[in-house]
């Protein structure tokens, strides 16, 4: 069967509902951010304005710019609903930011109907939101995620298949492949590799021993579409999750803080949504190195406490010793219980 995997991608997403919320932001350079640009509006972005920009050097480009702080928890409550719509089409699904996420097709839609559920997705997405999204269809999600940045905003774009895939890309700039940042697209350029088309001279023996197992692998396999992740929905409830990934990454203990506080929330929600009790709770941080680490902890027993499970998080939170800027930050409740009698025994104990 035809692999179909789609990428959905929200466009502006905290600057698109801002100007929701108040029509005199429209067609105005915006971006949503106190000291650093989290989302800039199409009109700010043709200043150059963009994201992990200081907002006192935006307002240098554009002094018109208008600057709003960030509302996560309206952000989040938007995300909400349109998950929420997702989940009515299938639960293959991963979302892996409140904007974006990977939706598993196969079997669902028909091979020649690909461009026409892609339309009808993000106009429903439009309907229910009044905001638009980009939707990219491939054969893994590789191809999906590279296939949604083609026709920004609110645009489609569908990769039939590896050949399609590879003469699409192969005469783009080397950032397109996921993974290249600045940092090491800078450090591909003193290697002359400019353009995908570059790499592929290249053994992958080669590109491991010149940047590693998992940049090398990476570029290797990218550069020819070959890509076997799946998408990681929850099948049985084992463990509830959320992480979140940050193009501007976190550099202090305020925005760490900042940031922990709304990825509990919205994931304790989902707990209580389930109707289910934890009895392990995991944190995930990725620096902007790449080294990613996680910690867990077995609580003596289950639990939806909101309090206790937050107390408990935090200290793990706060065990580690930052290395370097956070680009991820992901937790986890794990140990999942049904038994509704369990939340009789926490009480008691946590009088003792």
């Amino acid at each position: 069967m035809e692999r179909i995997i789609m990428h959905y991608d929200m466009d502006a997403f905290y600057a698109s509902i801002e100007i929701n919320r108040n029509s005199k932001l429209k067609n105005k350079p915006l971006v949503v951010g106190e000291n650093i640009v989290t989302t800039a509006s199409y009109e700010a972005r043709k200043y150059g304005i963009h994201s992990a920009m200081k907002v006192s050097d935006a307002k240098l480009l554009c002094p018109k710019l208008i600057a709003i702080p960030v509302d996560k928890k309206e952000y989040i409550r938007i995300s909400n609903e349109i998950h929420n719509l997702i989940l009515k089409i299938t639960n293959k699904v991963e979302f892996i930011a409140t904007d974006e996420g990977y939706i598993d097709l196969t079997g669902i839609v028909k091979p020649e109907n690909k461009i026409q559920f892609a339309l009808k997705f993000k106009e429903r997405i439009k309907e229910l939101t009044n905001l638009t999204c980009s939707v990219g269809m491939g054969f893994n999600k590789l191809s999906a995620k590279i296939a949604s940045d083609i026709n920004k905003p609110f645009g489609v774009y569908v990769f039939e298949n590896e050949k399609n895939f590879v003469e699409y890309i192969s005469d783009k700039k080397i950032k397109i492949i996921p993974g290249v940042g600045r940092k090491f697209s800078e450090i591909l350029k003193h290697d002359k590799i400019f353009h995908v088309k570059d790499v592929f001279k290249y053994s992958l023996d080669y590109l491991v021993k010149k940047y590693g197992k998992s940049r090398g692998e990476n570029l290797y396999c990218s550069v020819r579409g070959i890509n076997h992740d799946e998408v990681e929905y929850e099948r049985e409830i084992h463990s509830i999750g959320n992480e979140e990934t940050y193009s501007i990454p976190l550099q202090t203990t305020s925005e760490l803080e900042r940031e922990f506080n709304s990825l509990f929330e919205y994931t304790y929600q989902r707990l209580i949504k389930n109707n289910v009790f934890s009895q392990s709770i995991t944190v995930k941080i990725r620096y902007t190195s790449f080294k990613t680490y996680t910690k867990s902890k077995k609580l003596k027993f289950a639990t939806r406490d909101k309090e206790f499970l937050y107390n408990e998080m935090l200290e793990l939170l706060n065990s580690f010793e930052q290395e370097d800027e956070i680009r991820l930050l992901g937790i986890y409740f794990g140990d999942i219980k049904r038994n509704t009698l369990i939340q009789l025994s926490i009480n008691e104990s946590l009088k003792k």
